[in-house]
């Protein structure tokens, strides 16, 4: 592991205050925090307010809501248990904010317009693309409230042009889920009724996918899938990244 890689305090000043090693302890893909920290600005939170965290998995990203943003948060997620996650919370110092609930989003009860604000960081892509889920999703946000994701995008759309065939091999059938920006944000729009939808690919997400990878180090499956993409050229959007998308909830 190379755990210095992590800190970038020009590009994320918050994620650079975090622990590398900790991080690094809670791998589940892609610098979660960094994707946060992109969103931050337009998530506009506010201490008090009630967040739903989709897929935290080992728990950073809500860590860092409660601890950067004084919300409470409900941090929902399908592969890691409710009492592992806890401990998380506990070491962190954050279990008086955070209540960990495990479950499927997509048919989980959730509390009707109960949110101030939904995120999900690299998650979106197992059950992001249905055209039936977001509106019940939705539907647990506040008047006002928005919706903040992340996950992975190609350049080109995987419908239209097959992916590079070392990502095939990777990533299987679910890499028909990483849509362009444009497509994930008109599928916000129509499918969630959001408005105010941005959807965007930092011009470095490619390269900061690079640096997480490096910095976790081993064999990965990944390393591959980036130098071929690379190769490809173009920063805006690059080959390959990850698609940022925002949206409101109508008053």
């Amino acid at each position: 592991m190379r755990p210095e890689l992590l800190s970038l305090p020009e590009r994320f000043p918050r994620s650079s205050t975090y622990d590398p090693e900790w991080l690094l302890s809670l791998d589940m893909g892609p610098n979660p925090l960094w994707q946060l920290e992109e969103l931050w600005d337009e998530l506009g939170l506010r201490p008090g307010q009630r967040v739903l965290d989709i897929g935290p998995g080992r728990g950073a990203t809500a860590v860092f809501l409660a601890r950067e943003a004084g919300v409470t948060v409900d941090a929902l997620d399908l592969w890691i248990p409710a009492e592992e996650a806890a401990a998380n919370y506990r070491a962190a110092g954050v279990d008086d904010l955070v209540t960990p609930l495990h479950g499927d989003v997509r048919t989980v009860e959730l509390p009707e317009a109960g949110y101030d604000a939904i995120v999900s960081l690299d998650a979106w892509e197992y059950f992001g693309s249905d055209v039936y889920f977001l509106r019940r999703l939705v539907a647990a946000l506040k008047p006002g409230g928005v919706l903040g994701f992340a996950t992975p995008s190609l350049r080109d759309d995987p419908y239209l042009i097959d992916p590079l065939p070392v990502l095939a091999d990777v990533a299987g059938f679910e890499v028909l889920t990483w849509h362009p920006a444009e497509w994930w944000a008109k599928h916000t729009a129509m499918t969630g009724g959001l408005v105010d939808v941005k959807a965007w690919v930092p011009p470095d997400s490619l390269d900061l996918w690079s640096r997480w990878d490096e910095a976790v180090g081993g064999e990965s499956p990944m390393r591959s899938v980036i130098t071929a993409y690379r190769e490809l050229g173009g920063t805006t959007p690059p080959a390959l990244g990850l698609v940022h998308v925002v949206g409101r909830q109508r008053r």
